[in-house]
């Protein structure tokens, strides 16, 4: 019988198939007779034992390779031994072909999917792809970023702190939660802490006082995006003020022309866009100030230097309206508490903000969503070792993902993560789920 399978020490002598799987049956090739492991003495034939194994797929069905091995047994100890075989995990009632098989595929598709595919339950899928996580841990490390950013996400029913190198825009960390207990020693554990020269977070105070003992050369930076982010919901209660005296009709149709309007920069509106603006401005004065006033904070970020973003600040608090507008006012009060921190944007060479931290926690959503009923330690290992993207960030592609922005002791062997942007094409395509 030709043999299929290409596995040392047996040979098939039976093939099934059925319309769900195939069925090899294969004997041991017996040499000479062994000897007892206990005493020494030689082992006599004692009968044949048959078991199965789940073997990598064939034209794409699942294998199933029934072992027949012979048993042995020794007269004077009595005792009965079935040779091992090398190419067999016992445990996982497998071929270990095929358990690294599923240990590269096991965190880029679905457990029940891979589990159809080969025919093993889902429970043993994900056994090993548990096996295989507790070593990633122990072996993998990542290069500690020079520019690093610290945020949130929402992942597996809890709140995670995700850090991730904003120089190389990849993935640094995924750490189950965001508290100080358990932030604090990460940070004090951290190799090469003194490598980190600025960290981009929002303000949450928590974040700050885990890494600030930690990281003696460590700058922060608050991220701009959630500092517009509360300009921008200033404008969205306004808007909601208006929207609260208006009929149902009309609430509908102010919501849907006018959201998406007020929430655009003026060089991204259309002509149609800008001529409706007008339209609020002559009709709906509070909003179109609340806009005004949205804008006008925006255009602090645009300004080159430290100092003309300050003046910009002090003008823009100066011409706040005494009465309403309480979420600016709240706003103002929040840039005068985190006064050094946000300004801190205009001190680091080049201007790093938390957009690739945001964007991940997009992917980290996708993974949360596709892949119903995982574990936290599955889906951080899911986003942590993806393959594909962990490809990219080293020797000549690292350079092009830099663009200017220096990272020390940068090497051709060095890894730093997943690549973010892969990652978030991944998600796209499906590869993450």
């Amino acid at each position: 019988m030709l043999d299929l399978l290409n596995l040392p020490g047996i040979k098939p002598v039976d093939l099934r198939s059925d319309r769900d799987s195939v069925t090899i049956v294969a004997e041991t090739v017996d040499g000479d007779l062994p000897s007892c492991p206990d005493c020494g003495r030689p082992l006599y034939r004692h009968g044949k034992r048959s078991n199965v194994f789940a073997d990598t797929p064939i034209e794409m069905q699942p294998v199933r390779l029934e072992v027949v091995r012979t048993r042995y047994r020794c007269e004077t100890c009595r005792k009965t031994i079935v040779p091992e075989l090398a190419f067999l995990d016992e445990r996982r009632r497998a071929t270990k072909r095929l358990v690294n098989a599923i240990r590269k595929r096991c965190l880029s598709t679905t457990f029940h999917a891979l589990a159809q595919e080969i025919g093993l339950a889902v429970n043993t899928i994900k056994n090993i792809s548990l096996d295989l996580i507790a070593e990633l841990d122990k072996t993998v490390r990542y290069e500690t970023p020079t520019i690093m950013g610290i945020d949130e996400v929402s992942l597996a029913g809890g709140y995670r702190c995700i850090i991730t190198n904003l120089a190389t825009h990849n993935v640094f960390q995924v750490l189950e939660y965001r508290t100080q207990p358990h932030l604090k020693p990460f940070f004090e554990n951290l190799p090469d802490r003194d490598k980190v020269e600025w960290v981009c977070t929002d303000m949450w105070r928590p974040f700050k006082a885990s890494f600030g003992p930690y990281l003696p050369n460590a700058k922060l930076v608050v991220d701009k995006f959630h500092v517009d982010k509360m300009a921008t919901e200033a404008l969205d209660s306004e808007r909601k003020k208006y929207q609260a005296e208006l009929s149902n009709d009309e609430r509908v149709k102010v919501k849907k022309s006018i959201r998406w309007i007020t929430s655009k920069r003026p060089g991204r509106l259309s002509a149609a866009e800008k001529e409706a603006l007008i339209v609020v401005r002559a009709n709906m004065p509070t909003l179109a100030e609340a806009y005004d006033l949205k804008e006008s904070f925006y255009r602090i970020y645009d300004l080159p230097d430290k100092e003309a973003a300050i003046r910009a600040f002090f003008d823009w608090r100066q011409q706040l309206p005494k009465k309403g507008y309480e979420l600016f006012h709240r706003l103002a009060k929040t840039v005068d508490n985190h006064f050094d921190d946000i300004f801190a944007y205009w001190d680091c060479p080049h201007r790093i903000t938390n957009a690739y931290t945001e964007a991940k926690n997009g992917v980290a959503k996708v993974s949360n969503r596709m892949g119903r009923g995982y574990s936290y330690d599955i889906i951080r290992a899911k986003i942590l070792y993806a393959d594909e993207a962990r490809k990219i960030g080293s020797g000549v592609l690292l350079k092009s993902l830099v663009k200017g922005v220096p990272t020390k002791g940068a090497s051709p062997s060095i890894e730093y993560g997943p690549h973010i942007p892969t990652l978030v094409s991944m998600a796209e395509e499906g590869k993450l789920d």
